[in-house]
């Protein structure tokens, strides 16, 4: 699932998620059902269609959510898209993917803009260990050392070399990082 917001104002965002299905056997139609549910789980937005398999295309489906809570680093806001896929009635998968609606813009001879309000990063190059815990992930010490750069007024971070363990990236979407992955 691979989810983008590419129109973003204070009424409504504009969703779009493309699925990609593996395993079912060419002409089959598979019914996408996707929920975007907000920060406490409550159902916002809500489609359904029908993908009929066709090589490699995926299932873009096209939402609005009404009044959008915007992600940014000091309100690290996060919707939770859930996709199931469902053959001859029955439920074969489900998906769940968290994202933030924000727009990005850059500016020529003004910088980088974050919903509308020019942003300047203040950010670090982060190494994939843990110092002294060495590189194998500890979700908590991660936890530890993203607070430590949050108090110091960090909201950026750039990875280094490898790419980024899954939990760093979540814990960046949730507590208000922005991130650029090598």
């Amino acid at each position: 699932t691979y989810i983008t917001t590419p129109v973003v104002c204070n009424e409504y965002a504009s969703v779009r998620i493309a699925t990609s299905i593996e395993g079912a056997d060419a002409a089959e139609k598979i019914e996408v059902v996707t929920v975007i549910k907000d920060a406490q789980g409550v159902e916002v937005v809500r489609n359904q269609s029908i993908h009929t398999v066709a090589g490699n295309q995926p299932e873009v489906q096209q939402m609005l959510i009404e009044k959008p809570h915007l992600w940014s680093p000091d309100s690290p806001y996060l919707y939770t898209a859930e996709t199931s896929l469902i053959r001859n009635g029955v439920k074969c998968d489900c998906y769940a993917t968290r994202f933030g609606v924000r727009k990005i813009e850059y500016v020529p001879e003004k910088g980088f803009f974050l919903n509308g309000q020019r942003t300047m990063f203040k950010g670090v190059c982060n190494h994939h260990d843990l110092g002294p815990l060495g590189a194998a992930v500890n979700r908590s010490a991660l936890k530890h050392q993203l607070s430590l750069l949050k108090d110091m007024g960090c909201n950026a971070i750039r990875t280094s070399h490898n790419m980024p363990a899954p939990e760093l990236v979540e814990l960046c979407d949730e507590m208000g990082f922005m991130m650029m992955i090598e």
